[in-house]
């Protein structure tokens, strides 16, 4: 086998690999606002006003919050059908 062909098998069995441990960890149930924005498409700082404005709602970890993947569903679900009525 070629030099090539080797270096690709070899990144596609390390990619399955991280793939399969991914889909053994458990479902994620809250996320950072950071990731929230990320999921959404939303700035970080509309995150943060839609947490302090009791828009999206969140649980104080400290100085921080977490969103409840529950409150991500729900805002996106109300956002989506505003968008389109």
């Amino acid at each position: 086998m070629s030099r090539e062909l080797v270096e690709a098998v070899e990144k596609l069995t390390a990619r399955i690999a991280r793939l399969e441990k991914a889909a053994k960890q458990p479902a994620r149930i809250a996320w950072r606002p950071r990731e929230v924005a990320e999921m959404t498409g939303l700035s970080y700082l509309e995150v943060l006003r839609l947490i302090r404005e009791g828009r999206l709602g969140s649980i104080p970890e400290g100085r921080l919050h977490v969103v409840p993947e529950s409150e991500v569903q729900r805002y996106l679900a109300e956002n989506l059908t505003h968008e389109t009525a």
